[in-house]
Order: C-alpha cells, then sequence, then structure tokens
C-alpha cells in the first residue's frame, strides 16, 4: 500500500483490492480510497437502497478506455452515528438519493422528491414544498428528525413546518435517509427516523441558474454561485417560485437563500458555516379543518450553524452549535383578524461528539444540549409582561449524553451503546435509551443486519398548547416511547442491487389529536395508550443500461414496495395522524439515456392509506435535451394520469400539470 499527501488535499491511499475485514472500512475513514478491481458501481447505485458513491472523473469505469487501470471513487461514508461511518459499517437500512437522482428526477422540491423513497410517508397540503407532513414507517409528521448537514432542524411548534428550510435543490449532495428509532444517532427527536440533507462545498460549478414556467402560472428561478478564497470554499444560492393555484386558495409564494462557507484546515480537518433564510406564503384550502377552505399561512425561518471536524484519524472531534429562529401566522380566514395565531419559536444549542478508534473498534462519546422556546398568540402560558401579539410562552430544556462503541471481528460488527436523556419536562427523571446492532458481511456483496433501539419525543408546542375552535389541547401530555425491532439483507454489484428487511416498532403513550365520537366538533391532544406497527420493505435496482447501453450505461429500474400492518388499543377513537398510516406504497423509477443529449426519467407512485377513501397512483415524467455540457432545456409532467387525489381528507393534490425549463452551469 502507498500512502502520499498533498498540502492542503486529501489523503489519498491506493489499493489493488478492498479487504473483506470488517475493520478495514475504519481505517479508510476520512480519505479518499483508489480502488484496482472491484468497479466503483458496486457502490454507485442507490435511488432508494443502500450506498452511494461517486467517481471523482465523473467517468463510467465500465465504458472508459482507462477501465483496466485504477480509479478513484470517493471513501462512501454515511451520518447514521455521531461521527461518520463507512456505509458497510452500519446496521440500519439507509437511503442514499444522490444529487444526479435529483436532478434527473420530475420534481419542484424536497417534499416532491421524498414522495418517491417508499419507506417514507409524505402527506402534502400543497404543491411543490407549500406543506407536507413527513413520517417513516407508521410514524407521524413530528416523529422524524430534519437535519441539514447533521444540524437538527424539526420545527419544535409542529412538524408540519418541519421542512421549512432554506435548501435550494441544486445546493443538494446527497439525502440519507435512516428509518426505525434512532435516539442514539440524532437525539429523542429522531421517534421513527430521520432524513439528513447533506450540501455541496465545491466549486465545479462556479455559476448555477435555471428558470421553470408552467401551468397554473407556475414561475420560479434558482440560482447559485462558488467560489474559492484562499482556504474557504463558499457559496450563495438563492431561488423564488410561485403559481396562482390549482383551485381556490392554494397560490404560493416561497423564497430561499442559504450561504455556506467551508475552512479546510489541514489534513481532514474542516470548519463549516451556514446561514439561511427561507419564507413562505400560501393559501391553506382545507389545510387543518374542512370547515374552513379561506385559511392562509405565512412562515418565516431564519438558520444559522457553525460546526467543525478536527483530529486525526485515530481521535476525532465534532463540535456544533446552532441556532435558529421560526415566525408562524395563521389565518383562520384569509384578511381576518378573527382566529389569526401567531408564533416566535427560538431553537439554539451544542453538540459535542468524540470518537476514538484502536484495535478493539471505534468508541463514540456524545454530548447534546438542546433549548427550544416559544412566544405565541396561543402557545403556553400567560406572560406576565405580554409583548405585542405575543401573550404566552412556554420553554424547556434537553440534555442528552451518549456512548457507542462499535467492534469488527472477521466478518462480523456489533455496535452497542445507550443515550441518557433529560429533559425539563420531566423533573428529576432521567431515562435510558439503549441500541444495538449487529452485521454480518459473508461476501462483499451479501450484508445481513439485526438490530433493537428505543427512542422518545417530547410533544410539541402545538401538542400541548394549541386551543383554538377547532381544536382543544390539554397542556399535560407525557413524554412518547418506542422499541423497535428489525431483520435486513442486502445485495449489491456492479448490475444489481436489493434488499429486504422486516420490523416491528412498538410505542406507548403516543400524541396524537383524536376525537371519541364523529359528532366532536374539536380535535384534542391525547397519549394513546400502545400502538404496534408491523411491516416489511424490499427494493431491487437493476441498472439495465448494461444490457441496453443504447439507452445509457447508468439506466436504471428501480422498484421499491412498503407494507405496514398495525395493532392498537384506541378501540373506537377517530384519530387525526397516529392510526391513518400507509397500508401499502409502491414506487417504481425508470431512467434512460438516449444518445449524448436525450436523457429522461419515469416515476410511478402508487398508496393505499388506512383512513383514505380509496387507493391512488400517480405517474410523472421528465425528459430534458442537453444543448451542451453547459446548457440543457426540458419539460416535466407530473400527474400525468390527472388523478383525483388526497394525501389527507379534504385537501385536494393537483392534477395534471405541465412545466418547462431551462437550466445553465459554468
Amino acid at each position: 500500500m502507498k500512502q502520499s499527501q498533498l498540502h492542503q488535499q486529501t489523503t489519498a491511499l491506493r489499493f489493488r483490492r478492498m479487504t473483506r475485514k470488517g475493520y478495514g472500512a475504519f481505517n479508510t475513514m476520512h480519505r479518499v480510497v483508489t480502488i484496482g478491481t472491484l468497479t466503483s458501481l458496486a457502490l454507485a447505485c442507490a435511488y432508494s437502497s443502500t450506498a452511494s458513491a461517486q467517481n471523482v472523473r465523473g467517468t463510467d469505469p465500465r465504458t472508459s478506455p482507462d477501465s483496466d487501470k485504477e480509479y478513484e471513487i470517493e471513501q462512501v461514508t454515511v451520518t447514521a452515528s455521531k461521527i461518520a461511518t463507512p456505509l458497510n459499517q452500519t446496521a440500519k437500512l439507509i437511503t442514499v438519493i444522490t444529487a444526479k437522482e435529483i436532478a434527473n428526477a420530475p420534481i419542484r422540491s424536497l417534499q416532491d422528491l421524498l414522495v418517491y423513497v417508499a419507506g417514507i410517508d409524505v402527506a402534502q397540503r400543497g404543491a411543490h414544498g407549500v406543506q407536507a407532513d413527513i413520517s417513516i414507517r407508521g410514524g407521524s409528521q413530528d416523529q422524524t428528525m430534519i437535519l441539514l448537514n447533521g444540524i437538527n432542524l424539526s420545527n419544535a411548534e409542529t412538524g408540519h413546518l418541519s421542512l421549512d428550510i432554506p435548501i435550494n435543490l441544486s445546493d443538494i449532495e446527497r439525502i440519507e435517509v435512516l428509518r426505525g428509532p434512532s435516539a442514539l444517532i440524532y437525539g429523542v427527536g429522531a421517534f421513527s427516523g430521520g432524513i439528513n440533507i447533506i450540501t455541496r462545498h465545491d466549486t465545479h460549478d462556479r455559476l448555477y441558474a435555471s428558470i421553470t414556467a408552467g401551468m397554473h402560472r407556475l414561475r420560479s428561478i434558482e440560482l447559485r454561485g462558488s467560489s474559492r478564497w484562499g482556504k474557504t470554499t463558499n457559496s450563495l444560492s438563492a431561488s423564488s417560485r410561485s403559481s396562482a393555484g390549482y383551485q381556490t386558495n392554494t397560490d404560493y409564494q416561497i423564497n430561499n437563500a442559504l450561504w455556506q462557507t467551508r475552512l479546510q484546515l489541514e489534513g481532514t480537518n474542516k470548519i463549516d458555516l451556514q446561514v439561511g433564510y427561507n419564507e413562505k406564503q400560501f393559501g391553506a384550502n382545507s389545510f387543518y379543518s374542512a370547515k374552513f377552505p379561506m385559511q392562509y399561512e405565512y412562515t418565516r425561518r431564519y438558520i444559522s450553524s457553525l460546526r467543525g471536524e478536527l483530529g486525526t484519524g485515530q481521535l476525532r472531534f465534532v463540535p456544533a452549535i446552532y441556532w435558529d429562529r421560526a415566525y408562524d401566522q395563521f389565518d383562520l380566514t384569509k384578511g381576518s383578524d378573527k382566529g389569526r395565531n401567531y408564533h416566535r419559536t427560538d431553537s439554539y444549542g451544542a453538540h459535542l461528539a468524540t470518537s476514538y478508534l484502536s484495535s478493539i473498534g471505534m468508541t463514540t462519546l456524545a454530548a447534546d444540549l438542546r433549548r427550544e422556546e416559544v412566544i405565541s398568540s396561543k402557545l403556553g402560558r400567560p406572560r406576565s409582561k405580554p409583548s405585542g401579539v405575543y401573550t404566552h410562552a412556554d420553554d424547556r430544556t434537553n440534555l442528552g449524553l451518549s456512548l457507542e462503541h462499535t467492534l469488527s471481528i472477521h466478518d462480523f460488527t456489533l455496535s452497542a451503546g445507550a443515550l441518557l436523556n433529560h429533559t425539563s419536562l420531566l423533573r428529576d427523571v432521567y431515562k435510558l435509551l439503549p441500541s444495538v446492532n449487529l452485521s454480518y458481511h459473508p461476501t462483499q456483496r451479501w450484508t445481513f443486519s439485526a438490530g433493537w433501539s428505543k427512542s422518545m419525543r417530547t410533544p410539541t408546542f402545538v401538542n400541548l398548547w394549541y386551543t383554538t375552535e377547532t381544536h382543544n389541547a390539554s397542556g399535560v401530555l407525557q413524554p412518547e416511547y418506542s422499541q423497535s425491532f428489525e431483520l435486513s439483507a442486502r445485495y449489491h454489484s456492479s448490475i444489481l442491487q436489493a434488499y429486504i428487511s422486516g420490523f416491528k416498532t412498538e410505542g406507548r403513550d403516543l400524541i396524537d389529536w383524536v376525537k371519541q365520537s364523529p359528532t366532536d366538533t374539536k380535535w384534542s391532544s391525547w397519549n394513546h395508550s400502545r400502538i404496534e406497527n408491523y411491516g416489511i420493505e424490499a427494493g431491487v435496482s437493476l441498472r439495465y443500461g448494461h444490457f441496453l447501453p443504447f439507452l445509457g450505461t447508468e439506466s436504471k429500474l428501480q422498484l421499491d414496495y412498503l407494507h405496514i400492518h398495525q395493532e392498537h388499543q384506541a378501540q373506537q377513537l377517530i384519530s387525526l395522524y397516529a392510526l391513518n398510516y400507509l397500508r401499502h406504497k409502491f414506487t417504481a423509477h425508470l431512467s434512460y439515456r438516449i444518445g449524448h443529449h436525450l436523457e429522461g426519467s419515469w416515476d410511478l407512485r402508487y398508496q393505499d392509506r388506512v383512513g383514505q377513501s380509496s387507493p391512488f397512483a400517480t405517474l410523472d415524467s421528465k425528459l430534458d435535451y442537453l444543448i451542451s455540457e453547459h446548457l440543457r432545456v426540458g419539460i416535466q409532467a407530473n400527474n400525468i394520469t390527472d388523478t383525483r387525489y388526497s394525501d389527507i381528507v379534504g385537501v385536494v393534490q393537483p392534477g395534471f400539470w405541465l412545466s418547462a425549463g431551462m437550466s445553465c452551469k459554468l
């Protein structure tokens, strides 16, 4: 093995083959690996399965004239632990969506993209990311943690707003979806899983611009620029999109801006700064109650964080501090003061993770402190000194300490640890949330895993306090708890990837809005006694371009399926969220490329949701013409069959929607 290091560049290791030893991947952490005999495509297939890697030179090694020579690929690591970890060391099922797949998808927003992941339930209220409830494996929108580059951006007011984040599609390098209770990894908010959005920190495209127009007066523009100044890499992106709406009171205007700076220190050490702004105003037709179709909402959010990765290959430190502020104005009737709510939520905290790599594996110790505060016209206790519209307030503090050790022996990898958590909602109470995962790698292509973990979640401020014409909060909710069991098998080769996973999630004291009778006029917030979800996920990804090269060597067919069966003790309660889950979800993705100029994709989704009148299916497509390496034009058609459907009862989603656009990069 030959090792060399250049000033201010990533250390590179050169191998003729990849060892099958479990600890081999640890020795490559934070480095770029050169593999001579393993095709990079074996690690590069991942629309919604298990791996993600990109050829640094951007070529397909199977078709390159130098295919018999050595070539470099980036070491595949994911954030399914406190410290970035090689993918083949993870026991949990992880979906990785790459930038290339995002660019090829017929989407206008992050929410649109997540619709195509079978394990995720995206219940949209409006078009193109206006608002959506994101849940995983039968959970609710409040039980999924949303992270941006490892920073928790879940909204403490309500999970309905957790995806109000300042991210543009051109910023994204990849998205990691982690299924199942993940308190040890992300913290107590990751009750049913977590979605971590990883952004780009490169200057390959100094300038990117796109413009789109379509039906229902759709207008969208997005700009992104990047530069390198000394030891820093900087980028600024901004976007604005709007529509007159596909029916009465579904108009929207969404603006985003994100500034990022990375200071590259010696070796792999770095410090990342991110500052962002998100603004939305939209007609909320029947969003929260069918009795009030002219609802309206205006939200605004500011985020900032500073995060570092420091140390040596053996001892690493990941410190972070962050703050975000979210404003929310909700009108029960647009333009009327009656039923109007004002909320301002602040979340800030600090995090420190330390990992030590030794001959007996990796040990990780982490501490997390998070403070959440709200001032509001509705949420919290009355303030002694009201300030304008903010007459109520509430706050809480959460502290977590975790310890985890990962050990690899021959073809086995064992990871075990626990999170000790304290929340100010429970005075003098400390909860221990353990997790154990075991993986077996009999060959380079097969991985078998088993895991057990526990998690918890504190109620949002809306869960606790929201009392209006339509809702009645109790103010005395307890945290909810879950434990999950999972067995999975994964296979990957340069042409075929497949996975299957069976899981059981037991939840107790689950928080939900319910009615005891159909005649009740208001939803009440409760703690359910017990809910159990049993499910199976399976998927296969075939790079059929290997057999039909005239359709492009990267052409792929991806099929995924999710089934959930639920048992509960809720008797005849009418549930707003917890008991309305995806019974079946099937997704199919087909991408192709004809010649050097034409590429496109087809995406099919079928859903059968408990609580919905009937199952439905939608079909979307995108076709791009590459005028040159830097310029492309395209057309996109969503809901081609003009299916009438609702993700949430009473909130009708758009029918057929046609749009066209052009993008340029330099």
